[in-house]
């Protein structure tokens, strides 16, 4: 079993080195958002990024014009509705956008995805499972009483890469599937990222225009009201 452990560290060590040089980005992406009891909404948007905690998402409505804006600024998370010039500004705390994008992950978290990688929790270990009926590996990440609350896998040629995360039950409270295959400048990147809940909620991100390791002025991520 100590084995089997050591190649699941190995792996798990592997997974966070993956494009370890990528800390800060801007694209153009497409973004579906769905959920039970709301109408699925696509937008254009523009995101930018900046590890661990620097975020700004700006979406487009279909026929023109900007819908909202949702920003992290490591102090403060904001957003803007700007048909309705709503705004709204909250201390940063854990980073958590579940009232924005109503799916329980913080903004780090989501960083780590648009960057091509699984967030994982160092405070868990990493266990190889054996998938007998799949015929396949899960790197699993149990807590301090042998509960899985992650669980990994990836296909041979690292093309597809599937996360689910639990809290206390058999059930994923979410799941996160990174596909595709986009290059740029020498860091492979997921075409597409997708984040669902176990609710029907459901977050689509397709990257188009990437441009890694650009450099961002600071007030880029700090959203101020809708003029009147």
């Amino acid at each position: 079993i100590r084995d089997r452990n050591m190649v699941a560290e190995q792996m798990a060590a592997g997974l966070r080195q993956t494009n370890a040089g990528l800390t800060q980005f801007r694209c153009v992406a497409k973004m579906t958002l769905a959920g039970p009891n709301r109408p699925t909404k696509t937008f254009r948007a523009a995101m930018a990024g900046q590890l661990s905690d620097r975020l700004r998402i700006d979406m487009f409505a279909p026929f023109g014009g900007s819908a909202g804006s949702v920003s992290s600024d490591g102090k403060n998370l904001y957003l803007v509705m700007h048909p309705s010039r709503e705004y709204y500004k909250k201390r940063f705390g854990s980073g958590n956008l579940r009232r924005m994008i109503q799916i329980d992950i913080t903004v780090a978290d989501l960083l780590e995805m648009m960057v091509g990688r699984i967030p994982m929790d160092a405070g868990l270990s990493a266990r190889l499972m054996t998938d007998e009926i799949e015929a396949r590996n899960h790197l699993a990440f149990v807590d301090q009483w042998g509960r899985t609350r992650q669980r990994i896998t990836v296909d041979d040629g690292m093309q597809q890469m599937q996360s689910e995360w639990f809290e206390g039950s058999d059930q994923a409270a979410y799941t996160l599937v990174l596909s595709g295959r986009l290059a740029v400048d020498g860091f492979v990147l997921p075409e597409r990222i997708e984040l669902s809940g176990a609710n029907g909620e459901r977050v689509l991100v397709v990257l188009d225009r990437y441009e890694a390791n650009v450099r961002f002025d600071e007030n880029l991520f700090v959203l101020t009201p809708p003029s009147s």
